[in-house]
């Protein structure tokens, strides 16, 4: 008898915690205005890795669930083909791919997790995100601008370090030129729902 009056009691909680979650599911499109980009450094010179935004001709199909302050994602993917940054020179690219295993795992994936809105910051999220370079994942916490009117507006700035991917900074020259393991991942996504 006190397993029964329990139950009610549980969907009363459930029914209450979830009354202003909110459910949806979206496809979109990376406008052409768009843009993501890889910066590095050498001990001789900055290079900027540029991606083709014209490759995202397949909607990105997202499923999230807002609640209050936080937006939470589910398989909500962005894949890059390593293939499609251009680094400014065909020696470049050749090392950038080198770099990434592109022959072996030949995209980076995005995966965004959760957003949640900061207290007194117009439009400044932070935002939990997974990345997949080389077969390997790991999940970063950045601040990120947030916009959502008629379309979605996402931009940013992420610094990590290549070496969490396994990855070997390549050295040139006979080591005269020195490619730093510290990189930049440089977006501002506009995403129209198709």
């Amino acid at each position: 008898m006190k397993g029964l009056l329990f139950i009610p009691k549980v969907l009363i909680v459930i029914f209450f915690t979830n009354m202003d979650t909110v459910k949806e599911s979206k496809s979109l499109l990376i406008a052409q205005e768009s843009s993501l980009e890889i910066i590095g450094t050498s001990n001789v010179t900055d290079f900027t890795c540029q991606y083709n935004i014209r490759n995202f001709d397949e909607p990105i199909s997202i499923k999230y669930q807002s609640h209050s302050d936080v937006i939470r994602f589910d398989k909500s993917r962005m894949v890059l083909r390593n293939s499609c940054f251009d680094c400014g020179g065909k020696g470049i690219n050749k090392d950038f791919n080198e770099l990434l295993i592109t022959e072996e795992h030949p995209q980076i994936i995005f995966t965004l997790k959760e957003i949640k809105k900061q207290n007194n910051k117009n439009n400044k999220v932070v935002a939990l995100i997974e990345i997949e370079i080389a077969g390997l994942s790991h999940s970063y916490l950045m601040e990120t601008e947030f916009l959502h009117n008629k379309d979605w507006f996402i931009s940013g700035k992420l610094k990590l370090n290549i070496s969490d991917f396994n990855l070997k900074a390549p050295k040139k020259m006979l080591g005269l030129i020195v490619v730093s393991e510290n990189i930049e991942i440089s977006f501002k996504l506009i995403l129209r729902e198709c």
